[in-house]
């Protein structure tokens, strides 16, 4: 049986008086690939960055390797353990790639420049992009920044990997390299929750499928049982909707 990495219990954010998540359940268990998919303004992102504290959670627990996350908690060592990968890649302008991915591991994981490299090295080569080591993000694609936010992400040796909408900010003919990289680290184990609009995609790489509607958990299920036989009514009005776009 494998070990639970995150538990959400009735997580709950509001806005002022808008409730954006709404009693949110949730399990995430060692080596699973999660999917959320939704419509816009259904709560997805909003709960991944109440995940590592980039927003504060009004009600719930949030409870990651057996540690409830709370005010006393190190938020900064939390990040550590809980990489996120944006939709907008947030590099380090005057960095090349080199630099980009081994800034944190220098200063966060303490290890050795020369290590950081090596590492960083490997990394780099893992997403496709060893020739690109020395070269600024001004000099790199959509796509080839995002695989470089992968890597430093990857870099600080993360046990749970939460990727925001992260081909959503690309050129259409630049997603796959992207999700080549994603579909790679399933494959490996990397125990991930990603929040996507790729509907072919979630169904190709996840193990479950959560749809969120209106801040809550509407659907929970395997890719064949959410796809292919929804329970809900809202549910199959979405794939509708999503699918007619796509055909």
């Amino acid at each position: 049986m494998s070990k639970t990495v995150l538990q959400l219990e009735g997580l709950e954010m509001a806005f002022g008086q808008i409730q954006v998540l709404r009693g949110v359940d949730l399990t995430v268990k060692e080596g699973e690939s999660i999917a959320i998919i939704g419509p816009s303004g259904s709560g997805k992102s909003t709960l991944l960055r109440c995940l590592n504290r980039l927003e504060t959670p009004t009600g719930g627990a949030v409870i990651f390797e057996g540690n409830r996350i709370d005010a006393r908690s190190d938020f900064n060592r939390l990040r550590t353990h809980m990489g996120m990968v944006f939709q907008q890649f947030n590099l380090f302008p005057h960095m090349t790639a080199l630099g980009n991915v081994i800034e944190a591991p220098i200063h966060v994981r303490k290890v050795s420049r020369e290590v950081a490299e090596a590492e960083a090295r490997l990394l780099l080569e893992k997403v496709g992009l060893r020739e690109k080591a020395d070269a600024y993000p001004r000099q790199l694609s959509g796509g080839q920044k995002q695989r470089v936010a992968i890597a430093r992400c990857l870099a600080m040796q993360p046990r749970l990997l939460l990727l925001d909408e992260i081909t959503s900010a690309l050129d259409p003919e630049l997603v796959g390299e992207v999700l080549d990289v994603v579909r790679d680290l399933a494959r490996q184990g990397m125990t991930m929750l990603l929040v996507t609009h790729e509907m072919r995609f979630a169904r190709e790489v996840a193990d479950r499928i959560v749809f969120m509607d209106g801040g809550v958990v509407v659907e929970v299920g395997p890719p064949e049982e959410i796809f292919v036989r929804p329970k809900s009514e809202r549910l199959r009005k979405f794939l509708k909707a999503v699918l007619e776009q796509t055909n």
